[in-house]
């Protein structure tokens, strides 16, 4: 009786749980282009919100991030992401998080920082972060974003 249990507690075993299935593979990287005062005057993309720019970058954007949706530049096209309007408000009504059925957008505010005002214009020190749906990294930067009405 007692090695009839025992062998019930190891087929048991065998039989247990399956193993964990193979990690995602990995993002491809994407390569964000920037948006100048000319792509937007081209596209008729304006509006408030906040313009991220990277640590060193320049003046021109990568993301135009607004209320409704972000704004980025690949492939020489212009890449609209809806807002979620779940996620935290930036100054200007922009949001902290876009996604589309490729990527998410993350615009997470560096820990301890306050928004810097110049005028109209607020800046606050950011980590922009895009995945893709099952969280595989596809572009990171640190930055600023700038916010002002338009």
């Amino acid at each position: 009786m007692r090695a009839m249990a025992l062998g019930l507690v190891f087929l048991t075993a065998a039989c247990g749980a399956p193993p964990p299935p193979p990690p995602p593979p990995p993002g491809k990287a994407i390569q964000l282009e920037e948006i100048d005062y000319l792509v937007m005057k081209a596209n008729k993309l304006y509006g408030a919100g906040c313009n991220f720019v990277t640590d060193g970058g320049g003046l021109a954007a990568l993301v135009l991030a607004q209320e409704k949706e972000a704004i980025i530049k690949l492939g020489g096209k212009i890449v609209r992401l809806p807002a979620d309007t779940a996620s935290q408000i930036l100054p200007e009504t922009a949001r902290t998080r876009y996604l589309d059925a490729e990527r998410i957008l993350i615009l997470a505010p560096i820990p301890g920082t306050v928004p810097a005002e110049n005028g109209v214009v607020q800046s606050l020190p950011v980590s922009l972060a895009i995945i893709d749906p099952r969280g595989n990294p596809l572009f990171n930067a640190k930055g600023q974003v700038q916010c002002r009405p338009m």
